[in-house]
């Protein structure tokens, strides 16, 4: 029976001699996105007579591996230690000991990462290989291959951690007096990217529409007027007819889903764009109406 997220055993040559599962996927902080998988190892002592009345430890002295997409078997990355790399030793009798491996992605790998994923669990295998000694000689050791599936829950809090700073980090140019209006549109944005973390294209859609409704509606709170005629108080008729064409396009996309029974549902590469259209209409109209 798989033990957390799955396992597999660990052999020395044709024996048997202890499982490792993989039982927690967490974010780690780094500079670029990061994840930690931790291990839980279970190993006994090699039987060394037929009788089974000599048994011998060994030492775990280091490990590794790499892990790929379980669908297609993809090369996601390679798998390194994390934390203190002491070796493990085993035991005559049951019990666990833990340890981890850290596997690096950066943005464009998370990102192919989510494409696969596709808002459902993520199901990955992982490869790894040991270095074993029973009394200082090397043995010849091997960790089958193992399945496993972290949840769709436990892969959004992980993808909280690792993209939370996607919209934070975000720059808006506009006068402070705007900040507090223009929050509620950023909001809508960070949810609709929580939407496509989920699976949701088409609520994600819809929150990118109500982000630029939203300012809309702080635009005409603060000007007294509608957008394209505070946007001709700055800059010319041409250009304000031209940007408010662009908030009409940011909007139509969530227009067809929320008004059309027969309209299609929207993958992840078009919520995404209608995403990133808000993001930048709101950034550049919010620049404009700051001058």
């Amino acid at each position: 029976m798989a033990v957390g997220y799955g396992d597999g055993r660990v052999s020395i040559g044709t024996t048997m001699v202890g499982r490792v599962a993989v039982t927690k996927v967490t974010a780690v902080p780094a500079l670029a996105p990061r994840v930690r998988l931790d291990l839980s190892w279970t190993l006994g002592h090699v039987v060394r007579s037929r009788d089974g009345n000599r048994r011998e430890e060994y030492l775990l002295l280091d490990f590794g591996g790499e892990v790929r997409l379980g669908a297609d078997g993809l090369f996601v990355g390679a798998l390194g230690r994390d934390g203190l790399r002491h070796p493990l030793r085993s035991f005559g009798y049951v019990d666990t000991q833990p340890a981890s491996l850290a596997l690096d992605l950066g943005r464009g790998r998370l990102e192919r990462l989510e494409e696969h994923r596709a808002g459902a669990a993520l199901e990955l295998r992982m490869q790894l290989w040991t270095r074993i000694a029973i009394g200082g000689e090397a043995t010849n050791s091997q960790v089958e291959e193992i399945a496993f599936r972290v949840p769709r829950d436990d892969w959004l809090a992980v993808l909280g951690v690792l993209t939370g700073d996607r919209f934070d980090l975000l720059e808006i140019r506009y006068e402070l007096v705007y900040a507090a209006r223009y929050k509620a549109s950023l909001k809508e944005i960070h949810l609709a990217r929580r939407a496509v973390d989920r699976g949701d294209f088409n609520r994600a859609v819809l929150l990118t529409r109500k982000a630029v409704s939203l300012m809309e509606e702080s635009v005409k709170a603060a000007t007294g007027e509608d957008l394209r005629s505070a946007l001709m108080d700055r800059i010319d008729k041409r250009h304000a007819d031209l940007y408010g064409g662009i908030v009409t396009r940011a909007k139509d996309m969530g227009n067809i889903t929320a008004h059309r029974a027969e309209a299609r549902d929207y993958t992840r590469v078009e919520a995404l764009f209608a995403i990133r259209l808000a993001t930048i209409t709101i950034e550049v109209l919010a620049g404009l109406l700051a001058v």
